[in-house]
């Protein structure tokens, strides 16, 4: 079975926040995050490090392997 349909919109955006925090705010990134929560109408978000993050109903968590660059 694929992956679920991701928004290309709610993505990029997760990708901007993640690369934003690992240009200019190494120190945050001492741990590795588990991923992204984004808001699906604002596209704003920030890095989530709990196993279990508690969401919103108009939040979406991107886990960070879909945040990576393939390789």
């Amino acid at each position: 079975m694929g992956k679920p349909h991701m928004d290309s919109a709610l993505l990029q955006a997760a990708r901007q926040i993640y690369q934003y925090h690992l240009q200019y705010r190494p120190e945050v990134l001492e741990q590795p995050p588990r991923g992204v929560v984004i808001h699906r109408r604002t596209l704003r978000g920030d890095l989530i490090f709990s196993e279990f993050p508690i969401l919103l109903p108009q939040e979406t968590f991107i886990p960070l392997q879909q945040l990576e660059p393939l390789r």
